[in-house]
């Protein structure tokens, strides 16, 4: 895959808060083209909350064409119950990669490639994110931790390339 005009979903996957963003390598670099964040209620039932999840990438892939679904990798969690609804999503995020390239990377890949430092600070990651794309300013001030993770999830997608 080229990167001037390849197009990465990245997803940031949780069960109450999904990040998303689809970005699209130009010649000087990378664009967002959308960036969002799903939200679930947790009283809501499972099957609900995935269905959301789900519609909500389906509609995101069949609108931007990406030819690269990438995901962060469940961490071990203290957690369990998040854990596995983390893990249910992404299970959702990779059904709906069929027919497409698929990405995986751990937590501290991500933050390493981004930053340099595999602890990054949120701060840190978001700052660095911004640095590394265009966009619309406003619309950046207004990302989520989330959308903001899924930006530096698809940018691994193609640092990934360059390696």
């Amino acid at each position: 895959m080229e990167r001037v005009g390849a197009r990465v979903l990245g997803v940031d996957p949780g069960l109450s808060a999904t990040g998303y963003a689809v970005v699209e390598g130009r010649e000087r670099g990378c664009s967002v083209i959308a960036a969002g964040t799903i939200r679930t209620h947790p009283k809501m039932v499972l099957p609900e909350r995935l269905g959301r999840i789900h519609d909500v990438l389906s509609a995101a892939i069949v609108a931007h064409d990406p030819q690269t679904v990438a995901v962060e990798d469940v961490f071990l969690a203290r957690n369990a119950p998040s854990a596995m609804g983390t893990a249910e999503v992404i299970g959702v995020v990779k059904l709906l990669a069929r027919g497409r390239e698929l990405r995986s990377f751990p937590p501290r890949q991500v933050k390493k490639w981004i930053c340099g430092n595999g602890s990054a600070p949120k701060e840190q990651m978001m700052a660095m994110v911004k640095a590394l794309v265009s966009g619309d300013g406003e619309a950046m001030a207004k990302w989520s931790d989330h959308a903001g993770d899924a930006v530096a999830i698809a940018l691994c997608a193609f640092f990934a390339r360059d390696r």
